[in-house]
């Protein structure tokens, strides 16, 4: 064949894959690249928000009154401490008493984001966690690997696509 093996005509160049190809996988990139400095994505900033859903605290955002009961304070949350609340829900109901003025009620529940995936994401990025696949042969041993001939190989392909073949034919 002419021209290195290439077809006249296929729209590939000696040496190389479609120009046109490469330039689209260069735009995307450089757009890509773009996206993410203008966003001011890195590593370390995905980790200081994980680490703050991580490490939310429910002591940071309730003071114990004189009385022991818990009271909801969310008048000294730092910026990062309000990164985790997930969800604030507040009531208002008014109670009409037999004696006295009506009595106002105020029922205030939070929730907090979910600690269990930034810690997992976390410790699979420090280390701790890894995400490992341990294959083993019979009895826990080690797997015993056959080499095959390239003539065994044609044949053990040859029997599986025949098989494979014939289920197709009676389905």
């Amino acid at each position: 064949m002419a021209h290195g093996g290439v077809r006249p005509g296929s729209g590939r160049r000696r040496g190389g894959a479609n120009k046109i190809a490469d330039r689209r996988r260069r735009i995307k990139s450089a757009a890509t690249e773009r996206a993410v400095s203008k966003l001011a994505i890195d590593k370390e900033h995905v980790l200081t928000e994980l680490a703050k859903l991580a490490f939310a605290n429910m002591a940071d955002y309730i003071e114990i009154g004189a009385d022991g009961q818990p009271r909801l304070d969310l008048s000294a949350l730092t910026r990062d401490q309000a990164a985790a609340i997930h969800e604030v829900v507040v009531e208002t109901r008014t109670v009409e008493r037999h004696l006295g003025p009506p009595v106002i009620i105020t029922k205030t529940r939070f929730k907090l984001a979910d600690k269990r995936g930034p810690l997992v994401d976390l410790g699979r990025h420090l280390g701790p966690f890894k995400d490992r696949v341990e294959h083993s042969g019979p009895d826990g041993g080690p797997i015993e690997v056959k080499q095959y001939s390239d003539i065994e190989a044609a044949r053990l392909i040859g029997r599986l696509l025949s098989k494979v073949t014939k289920e197709a034919a009676e389905a």
